[in-house]
C-alpha cells in the first residue's frame, strides 16, 4: 500500500454551475456538476464533522482494522477519507457507493492513487442497494439523508445489509448557518422576500433523523451533537456555494440591480457570523442506530 495523505484533499477549481436546486429530482444532475469541487464548495463541513465524530465514538462503537464498512451515499468518499485518517490503515473492507457516477470517479481515483487494496467504489441506489443481506458491521451515512426520495427506505436498505448488531452512524445538519447566511443576505435586500429553503428541512429538528432510524427498524439509536467553524480557505469555498447559481431561487424575481447586489450581501452576513463564532458555525446531529442481535 502506498504512503497515505491524511488531509481531504481540497479542490481548487472555480465555481462550478450548478442547476437550481428547488426539489430533490434535481439532486442528482446537481451532484454530477458537482462532484469535482465538492469539498471545496462544501468547506470541508461534512469531512469535518464526520472525522471529528469517528475520533471520539460512543464506547460500543468499534471502528477497527476488522471492521466491514458501508460508506452509503458517499459523494467522493468523504466518510471514507475520514476513517482511513483515523485508522490510518485499511480495515477488512470498505464498499463506497454513490448514486452519481462523477463522484464514484473521484474516488476511485483516491482508491488508485493511495494504491488502496480492501476499499471499492461503485454507483449505486440507496434505495435498492445491490449488497448482501447481514454484511457490514458498520454504515456511515454523512449528511445524505436528505437527499433521498424516500428516506425511510434507504434505512431499511442499510438495516438490512448490516450484520447482526452492527451499526449505522448517520449524519444531518442541526445548524445549516449556509440557510440562515442566506436569508440575512435576502432580508437585506429584500426584506418581503420569500425566504430560500432547503429540501426536507424537517430533518434539522431535534430527533426525527433518530426517529426515522427507530421507525426503520433498528433496535436503538442514540442523538449526539457535533460542531465545526468553517474558517480561511474553507470559509471562501462555502461562499461560492452562496454565491452560485444552487441559491439562484433566493433571488427569484429580483431586478439587476439587486441581484448584483448579493455577493456584499452575503459578505456582510458573513462577517457577522464570523465575528460571533470566530467562523461558520455548522452544528450536525451525529445518531448512531444498532441492528438487533449480537
Amino acid at each position: 500500500m502506498g504512503s497515505i495523505n491524511f488531509s481531504y484533499p481540497v479542490n481548487r477549481e472555480p465555481n462550478i454551475a450548478a442547476q437550481n436546486l428547488s426539489s430533490s429530482s434535481s439532486f442528482p444532475e446537481y451532484f454530477k456538476k458537482l462532484s469535482s469541487a465538492y469539498s471545496r464548495q462544501t468547506g470541508d463541513s461534512t469531512f469535518n464533522l464526520i472525522y471529528s465524530f469517528l475520533q471520539h465514538l460512543p464506547a460500543d462503537v468499534t471502528l477497527n482494522e476488522q471492521s466491514i464498512i458501508h460508506d452509503n451515499a458517499a459523494g467522493p468518499g468523504t466518510a471514507t477519507i475520514a476513517a482511513m485518517s483515523v485508522l490510518k490503515k485499511e480495515p477488512a473492507k470498505i464498499v463506497v457507493t454513490d448514486f452519481t457516477q462523477g463522484m464514484i470517479d473521484n474516488m476511485q481515483s483516491r482508491i488508485d492513487q493511495e494504491q488502496w487494496k480492501n476499499i471499492t467504489a461503485s454507483v449505486m441506489d440507496s434505495h435498492e442497494l445491490a449488497l448482501p443481506d447481514n454484511t457490514f458491521t458498520l454504515t456511515i451515512c454523512n449528511v445524505s439523508t436528505s437527499t433521498f426520495k424516500d428516506p425511510l427506505k434507504c434505512m431499511q436498505e442499510i438495516l438490512r445489509t448490516l450484520q447482526p448488531g452492527g451499526v449505522c452512524i448517520n449524519s444531518q445538519w442541526k445548524k445549516f448557518t449556509v440557510k440562515d447566511i442566506i436569508h440575512k443576505a435576502q432580508t437585506s435586500i429584500r426584506p418581503d422576500c420569500k425566504l430560500f429553503n432547503m429540501p426536507k428541512a424537517e430533518f434539522l429538528n431535534d430527533g426525527v433523523l433518530r426517529d426515522l432510524m427507530l421507525d426503520a427498524g433498528f433496535a436503538e439509536a442514540a442523538q449526539y451533537v457535533e460542531t465545526t467553524i468553517i474558517t480561511d480557505e474553507a470559509m471562501e469555498g462555502l461562499r461560492e456555494f452562496m454565491c452560485g447559481n444552487l441559491t439562484a431561487s433566493a433571488r427569484s424575481g429580483w431586478t439587476e440591480e439587486e441581484a448584483a447586489r448579493w455577493p456584499a450581501a452575503i459578505d456582510a452576513a458573513i462577517e457577522e457570523e464570523t465575528a460571533d463564532n470566530g467562523g461558520i458555525k455548522m452544528e450536525a446531529w451525529m445518531v448512531v442506530a444498532r441492528k438487533a442481535g449480537s
